[in-house]
């Protein structure tokens, strides 16, 4: 189905199967992310709460060391409150410099209400500086300059 996914042909669907209570007894999450103390960060994706299931749901982001000691950064609720696609954020500063060596999640067994989720980002600086949040906006312009691939440009180095 064409509402399965955001962008693409495939989103990911989390069934809840039994909720813990405790949110971070299951994450998703995105492996060895880096961060600059000082500096804003977003945690933004798409999603939807699956209408056989109910109306809304919550999941925690959550931002941490992804070993011993588990230094936990940062985390703020969402509460997905859409049956259809819709765009969630949660910016933040960073409080520590961190190499190759956290994870960026959602905590999600705090409810066993299904959801969808697609395009999952972890990006430095606030929602309106990601660069492509809105494809359409960055289409060439017959007026303006044309864009091309890198790639693709041909060098005459005659």
């Amino acid at each position: 189905m064409d509402d399965e996914a955001h962008t693409g042909k495939r989103g990911l669907k989390i069934i809840g199967v039994k909720a813990t209570g405790t949110d971070w007894h299951a994450k998703i999450r995105y492996e060895n992310a880096s961060m600059e103390q000082g500096r804003k960060f977003t945690i933004a994706f798409w999603a939807k709460v699956d209408a056989s299931e109910g109306e809304r749901r919550t999941v925690s982001t959550s931002v941490q060391m992804q070993r011993d000691p588990w230094t936990f950064y940062h985390g703020a609720d969402i509460v997905l409150d859409s049956t259809e696609w819709k765009e969630y954020f949660d910016t933040f500063a960073a409080s520590d410099i961190v190499e190759k060596d956290m994870w960026v999640g959602l905590a999600i067994a705090q409810s066993d209400v299904d959801f969808w989720i697609d395009d999952f980002r972890f990006f430095e600086g606030e929602p309106r500086d990601e660069i492509g949040v809105e494809p359409e906006k960055f289409a060439v312009d017959p007026m303006g300059k044309l864009t091309s691939a890198w790639g693709k440009v041909k060098v005459d180095y005659r």
